[in-house]
């Protein structure tokens, strides 16, 4: 498993590329119906670190959905 991480292949590379594309492309999408003025910034965030970003997003969209107007 270690051997993966310190020599991916072109094909694993590929596909963590894609999935990072498909959750940025996924989080924009949902920042920019809700009118998030910053939904560039989060897709983009979204694709560097997704791991981070995604739940980060979700976290912080809960939280201003859920709070009285």
């Amino acid at each position: 498993m270690a051997s993966s991480f310190s020599n991916p292949s072109l094909v694993n590379f590929l596909i963590a590329v894609a999935i990072d594309a498909g959750l940025a492309t996924l989080v924009f999408r949902h920042a920019h119906r809700r009118g998030n003025r910053h939904a560039t910034a989060w897709g983009v965030f979204t694709f560097l670190a997704a791991g981070i970003a995604t739940p980060l997003y979700f976290l912080v969209y809960w939280l201003r959905r859920s709070r009285p107007s």
